[in-house]
């Protein structure tokens, strides 16, 4: 079962440093070493693009946005509260942009209202403006916000409206992401690949033969050597022919080989009480 939870493991960590490594290989190719995104988008059209501070003021850093036209034509651009942005455009056809996609970096846009717009140089409310011919390039500043930027086109159509951020932390968080999903995908082949260690069981002895006990012989006479190996005076036998047991031999009864001649030399002695001619007398 633990082996079975590993490997699960492991494939889900695997998996998931894969996807991490994979996107933040990719943001830090896309935003460089500088760390910038920058959308895009081709109105293709006369008519007003109207960027609102959701896209403008999303981000604590500067947004640097570039306008370019048709060849020939000229732009013009300003920044204006939301508020009287919104009051100058109007009901008037223009393309608002709602959002940006990573996947091809673009800007998302959308088309509303109806009639033709009106003189955006001729109102006195812009903060910041500019016009060229060719291409024209504004700084919004994050002090300002909230801030709507107008875009038109003069002689011509918009060919191109491009909004930077530069963020250098977002290339360094990248390739953060991207070592992350490394040691995460390292970690997951080593759990995939460890084999679970098997502890070997006791090893079980065999239980030693416990010896059977001698029988009595000549040489043990009915059990007179007992367990220890001692000797039992009063069990053993003279002879080993059948006869009963003699009694124990002691230190004093042992005969020596000067017994008999003792025994001659004590008979003939006059002086001994069993003389007979010492009772006569």
């Amino acid at each position: 079962m633990a082996t079975i939870v590993k490997r699960v493991l492991g494939v889900l960590l695997a998996l998931l440093g894969l996807v991490l490594s994979a996107v933040g290989l990719w943001f830090a190719t896309q935003l460089g070493s500088s760390g910038t995104a920058e959308f895009v988008v081709h109105p293709a059209t006369a008519d007003p693009v109207l960027i609102g501070p959701d896209m403008l003021n999303r981000v604590d850093a500067d947004v640097v946005v570039t306008a370019t036209p048709t060849s020939g034509g000229s732009v013009w651009m300003a920044l204006a509260n939301p508020s009287d942005a919104t009051a100058v455009v109007g009901g008037s056809q223009h393309v608002a942009v709602t959002g940006a996609s990573v996947t091809d970096w673009t800007l998302l846009t959308k088309t509303t209202g109806s009639g033709a717009a009106p003189d955006f140089a001729a109102a006195d409310l812009w903060r910041q403006q500019d016009d060229a011919k060719g291409p024209v390039t504004l700084t919004v500043k994050q002090a300002g916000a909230p801030e709507t930027l107008v875009v038109t086109a003069q002689g011509g159509q918009l060919d191109t409206v491009t909004l930077a951020v530069t963020n250098k932390s977002w290339f360094v968080e990248a390739v953060v992401a991207a070592l992350i999903g490394l040691f995460l995908i390292v970690a997951g082949v080593v759990l995939l690949t460890s084999r679970t260690r098997r502890h070997p069981g006791p090893v079980a002895v065999p239980p030693v033969p416990v010896a059977p006990d001698a029988p009595a012989g000549p040489t043990d006479p009915e059990g007179a050597i007992d367990a220890e190996g001692t000797i039992d005076p009063d069990r053993t036998v003279g002879a080993g022919d059948g006869a009963e047991p003699t009694a124990p031999l002691t230190l004093g009864d042992e005969p020596g080989p000067d017994s008999d001649l003792q025994h001659d030399s004590d008979s003939d002695d006059p002086t001994s009480p069993t003389d007979p001619q010492e009772v006569t007398r």
